[in-house]
């Protein structure tokens, strides 16, 4: 009996646990994913958005996402619709938590796409949402224009040959204080990208800081999953051990992605 009753308690918590750790991303948008959402520290302070080409947790308190999830296939990247920069506040937000458009006026920084608009050239009404807000991140314009534009350009380059890629892209705070710009917005110190080929089992992960960057030393950014994990506090993939996701970071990893 006393057994019985250990592994009914043992089932409780763990559903229990699962229910804690759900999101919107996992309910109603799970096609951007590949083994779950990421799972941020602490919820409460945040707001997941599904949208068609991606998802994002917005963080209240920075109001930036913690991340955006793109599901990449190589079929959407059909260039049949131009770009339209319509930036645009996300009416989803509570008021007093939204990134505005004069938020970003004046500051020295881009409005840096975490979801490229470039991935979603199939759709116009696609590529739109990628310039809401809650899709951007302050960036240093010799990072977004540079480094971080030849990543996203390699990532479109990639996924003709492997035909489907997922792709986690979000923003790291290390520096105390953040720097503020407009109304509260906070100009993250480092952005990340991890990109999955879910299929070969292999992932491939870049860390810049958040200046200009020379293109030439991208490989000297490779990280693990793990080590941004470290910094970020996420679990980027909790329904996979990460011994299953193949190596992480090796010399010429860049080459042998190409």
């Amino acid at each position: 009996m006393k057994k019985i009753l250990i592994i009914l308690n043992v089932l409780i918590c763990t559903l229990f646990v699962h229910e804690v750790r759900s999101n919107e991303i996992d309910t109603s948008c799970s096609h951007h994913v590949i083994w779950g959402a990421p799972q941020i520290n602490k919820e409460g302070y945040n707001q997941y958005i599904c949208r068609i080409g991606y998802a994002a947790n917005y963080n209240y308190d920075t109001k930036v996402s913690y991340f955006t999830v793109e599901h990449l296939i190589s079929t959407h990247l059909i260039k049949t619709v131009s770009r339209n920069d319509d930036f645009r506040e996300d009416l989803r937000i509570p008021g007093k938590f939204r990134a505005t458009l004069k938020d970003y006026i004046g500051n020295g920084y881009d409005r840096g796409h975490m979801a490229p608009a470039a991935n979603f050239t199939y759709a116009a009404n696609v590529m739109s949402e990628s310039f809401f807000l809650t899709n951007m991140m302050p960036q240093v314009p010799g990072n977004n224009r540079g480094i971080w534009k030849a990543l996203e350009e390699k990532t479109r380059s990639w996924v003709q040959t492997r035909k489907t890629l997922y792709i986690i892209t979000g923003t790291v705070y290390d520096k105390s204080p953040a720097k503020i710009m407009g109304n509260g917005v906070k100009v993250p110190s480092h952005v990340y990208k991890i990109i999955i080929d879910a299929d070969k089992k292999q992932s491939i992960s870049f860390m810049f800081p958040n200046e200009k960057l020379d293109t030439t030393t991208m490989e000297q950014y490779v990280v693990s999953i793990s080590d941004i994990e470290k910094v970020t506090k996420i679990n980027f993939n909790p329904n996979i051990s990460k011994k299953d996701l193949g190596i992480e970071k090796q010399k010429g990893i860049l080459k042998n992605w190409e």
